[in-house]
């Protein structure tokens, strides 16, 4: 017997170019809404530093996560 193999070789090209158009889709959509990183004022960047707070740890070791 001949099987008939255009039906699901049609619904899994259709279903391709479905998937394929989404993702072109989001990807230009996500670049034209990225947003500029801000600019810090050197007194906000004062506020920022490298160190590590050892009361937050602390108080994250009390938690008991």
């Amino acid at each position: 017997m001949k099987k008939n193999f255009s039906q699901p070789i049609l619904f899994l090209s259709v279903f391709s170019l479905t998937v394929v158009m989404l993702w072109v889709y989001l990807s230009i959509q996500r670049a034209l809404t990225k947003s500029e990183k801000p600019i810090l004022t050197p007194q906000q960047t004062k506020i920022l530093t490298p160190k590590f707070d050892q009361s937050v740890l602390e108080e994250l070791k009390k938690r008991k996560f």
